[in-house]
C-alpha cells in the first residue's frame, strides 16, 4: 500500500488558521504615523509612550541600561528623549510594543523566539544604518521593515508547530536554510506569509514588496529597500545571528551590494556592526522579560 503524504500548506491555509491575527497595538500605530510626519516632536513621541506606563517603564529602563551607559540614573521620560535622540527613542517604542505583538503570535515559545527576535532586531538595526548612508527619504521606515522581514517564520512557529517542527528538521538534515526546507511542508513561503500579514495590517506598500521578496535574487533592481534587506539579512546570518533552523552557509549575490552603490568600506563596517545592534537586542529581551523567563 502506498504511503499517503500529508499535503502541503498554502497561503490560503496560513489565512484560515490566523483568521485573527493580533492587532498592532494602537502606541505601534501612533509612532508609525509619527514616523511619516516630518514635524513631529519628541514631546509628541513622549506624549505617545506616556499612554502606556508599562512601555514607559521598559523605556526608561533600556536608558538606565549598561548598554547606553549614562552617567546618571534617569526618571524623566522626556530627559531619556532629550538623551538618546528623537530618532533612537522611536526606534526602541517600536521595538517594544512590536515584541508583544510578536510574542502573542509565537505562543511565547523563548528559545526560538529569542533567535527569532535578535535576528530581526540586527536587520532592522542594519537597515536604517544601509537608509542613512544611502540618504533614503525615510529610514525609520527601512528599521521597520527589518524588524518584520521575518514574521512569517513567527505565524509558523505559533499557528502550524508540526510544519515548522518538520522544517527544522529538514534544514537541519540537509544544511540548508529555513527558507530553502520550507518546501517538505508549505506551498508557500514565509516571506509571502510575512507580506499577507504586514498587508493585512496596512503597512506601506514598499515595505510589504520588500518582506515578500528578501529571499529573491535579483529583487532589488529596481529597490533600495529590497537591495538593503537583502544585504542585511545576509550581514546578520553570516555574523551568527540567524533564526531558528538555519544550517547552511549563508550565501551573498554581490550584485545587491553592488546595486546599494556604497564604498566598500561601508560594507565592512556593517559588518562589524553586528556585534552592537546584537547587544541592543540582547538588553531589550531582558527588559521585556523574555531572557530572564528563558533562563527559569
Amino acid at each position: 500500500m502506498a504511503k499517503q503524504t500529508r499535503a502541503l500548506v498554502t497561503l490560503q491555509d496560513v489565512q484560515r488558521r490566523v483568521d485573527t491575527l493580533p492587532t498592532l497595538p494602537e502606541i505601534t500605530s501612533f509612532v508609525m504615523n509619527l514616523l511619516e510626519d516630518p514635524d513631529s516632536s519628541a514631546q509628541d513621541v513622549s506624549n505617545v509612550i506616556v499612554r502606556d506606563p508599562s512601555l514607559s517603564a521598559q523605556i526608561i529602563k533600556l536608558v538606565n541600561s549598561a548598554y547606553f551607559g549614562l552617567p546618571q540614573k534617569i526618571a524623566d521620560l522626556n530627559r531619556a528623549i532629550a538623551l538618546l535622540g528623537y530618532g533612537r527613542i522611536k526606534n526602541l517604542v517600536l521595538s517594544l510594543s512590536l515584541i508583544r505583538v510578536f510574542r502573542a503570535i509565537s505562543k511565547k515559545q523563548r528559545e526560538d523566539f529569542a533567535q527569532f527576535w535578535q535576528h530581526s532586531a540586527v536587520v532592522a538595526g542594519l537597515m536604517k544604518r544601509v537608509a542613512l548612508r544611502l540618504g533614503l527619504e525615510d529610514p525609520e521606515q527601512a528599521f521597520l521593515t527589518g524588524l518584520l522581514h521575518d514574521v512569517g517564520k513567527i505565524a509558523i512557529l505559533g499557528y502550524f508547530p508540526k510544519e515548522y517542527a518538520a522544517v527544522l528538521k529538514a534544514a537541519e538534515d540537509k544544511k540548508e536554510s529555513f527558507a530553502e526546507a520550507e518546501g517538505v511542508a508549505f506551498s508557500t513561503g514565509h516571506a509571502a506569509i510575512g507580506a499577507w500579514m504586514a498587508r493585512t495590517w496596512n503597512l506601506p506598500g514598499d515595505v510589504v514588496d520588500a518582506i515578500d521578496s528578501h529571499h529573491d535574487e535579483g529583487a532589488w533592481d529596481d529597490d533600495l529597500l529590497s537591495a538593503a534587506l537583502y544585504f542585511a539579512d545576509y550581514a546578520a546570518r553570516s555574523r551568527g545571528v540567524a533564526c531558528a533552523g538555519t544550517f547552511g552557509a549563508a550565501h551573498f549575490d554581490e550584485r545587491a551590494w553592488t546595486r546599494l552603490g556604497l564604498p566598500q568600506e561601508d560594507y565592512f563596517e556593517m559588518m562589524a556592526a553586528v556585534d552592537s545592534e546584537r547587544a541592543i537586542a540582547e538588553v531589550i529581551l531582558q527588559v521585556t522579560g523574555v531572557a530572564e523567563a528563558e533562563s527559569v
